[in-house]
């Protein structure tokens, strides 16, 4: 039973912690912290820290074609789906996990999508950041917490 309640708390301090970061950060868009927490804490029972390296590197990758895009190429869909599939042949590449290209699509997609073009490295930058910060967050709070016992 302990298990049962100690999960969805478990989530929601981490997504708790990590919005209040970004937010004391003063991040453009604070809510991608709580995400990756959330992301990183629902999957801490089947592996969060592999989970939290495919979704960094993903996003690394992700953010940097879309920077990449954005600063040379026009905007248009055939180019989004080039970056995209640009994206998952250098994770096929590198050997990654097949949700690093998921992790990283999401992130690419963000980038290009916000409408400030002038800025798209620092959309990029505070993306990654804000991924980070909740990877963090939720890896801490999976270390930090309690372990039930084995009787629940």
């Amino acid at each position: 039973m302990q298990s049962f309640i100690s999960s969805p708390i478990q989530t929601a301090v981490a997504a708790v912690v990590s919005m209040g970061l970004a937010q004391a950060l003063h991040l453009p868009d604070p809510y991608w912290a709580p995400i990756s927490a959330i992301v990183c804490s629902l999957d801490a029972f089947e592996g969060a820290a592999a989970t939290a390296r495919r979704r960094l590197v993903g996003t690394l990758i992700g953010v940097f074609l879309a920077a990449l895009q954005v600063s040379f190429t026009a905007y248009n869909l055939i180019n989004y789906g080039l970056a995209i599939a640009l994206l998952g042949l250098l994770c096929r590449a590198a050997g990654l996990h097949p949700s690093s290209l998921r992790f990283g699509a999401i992130a690419l997609t963000v980038v290009v999508s916000d409408p400030d073009k002038s800025v798209v490295w620092f959309t990029a930058a505070a993306r990654f950041v804000d991924v980070a910060l909740g990877i963090a967050v939720a890896l801490f709070v999976v270390k930090a917490w309690p372990k039930s016992s084995k009787q629940d």
